[in-house]
């Protein structure tokens, strides 16, 4: 039964592109680890959608309680450097020009504590379609000094041809 749903949607959004939805799990970054010359990198949680994606657009919502900063946005789909050790965790800290990485955007906390994101990159489609999506943030602009950027109602829209 479950093989013929997922064959029915499958041709249903072939023959409209029809978008779909993949969620992936909240999640939160310290702030106060977030270097203005590194980018910081969490992996990602999802259900590997069971269809190749043709093209991704991640959209969701930040929340910082901190005005007149500046966040860059970058994604990768493989392990994006070697971990480091910061206290008892372990973190990927990694140059944001580092092959593989790719750049998604830009947004600034001057217009309020939260706020709105779209991206879209080939990054994110191959992360997706893979199952293997790391997202990374870097400070941009301003003083971020502490407190968590919180990252929720991550979706991925996607079309399938």
């Amino acid at each position: 039964m479950r093989l013929w749903l997922i064959l029915l949607l499958g041709l249903l959004a072939g023959c409209g592109n029809m978008p779909l939805r993949v969620p992936l799990a909240d999640f939160e970054v310290n702030i106060a680890l977030v270097p203005s010359d590194r980018v910081l990198f969490v992996k990602q949680r999802f259900d590997k959608p069971p269809l190749s994606l043709s093209q991704v657009a991640l959209e969701g919502y930040l929340t910082y309680r901190q005005e007149n900063i500046a966040l860059g946005f970058y994604a990768t789909d493989a392990t994006p450097c070697s971990p480091t050790r910061v206290g008892s965790e372990d973190l990927y800290l990694c140059n944001p020009n580092q092959p593989g990485i790719a750049a998604l955007g830009r947004v600034g906390f001057a217009g309020g504590a939260t706020q709105r994101f779209e991206f879209s990159h080939s990054k994110l489609t191959s992360g997706i379609n893979s199952g293997e999506l790391w997202l990374g943030v870097r400070l941009e602009e301003g003083l971020a000094t502490a407190g968590a950027l919180q990252f929720r109602s991550l979706v991925a829209r996607v079309a399938v041809f």
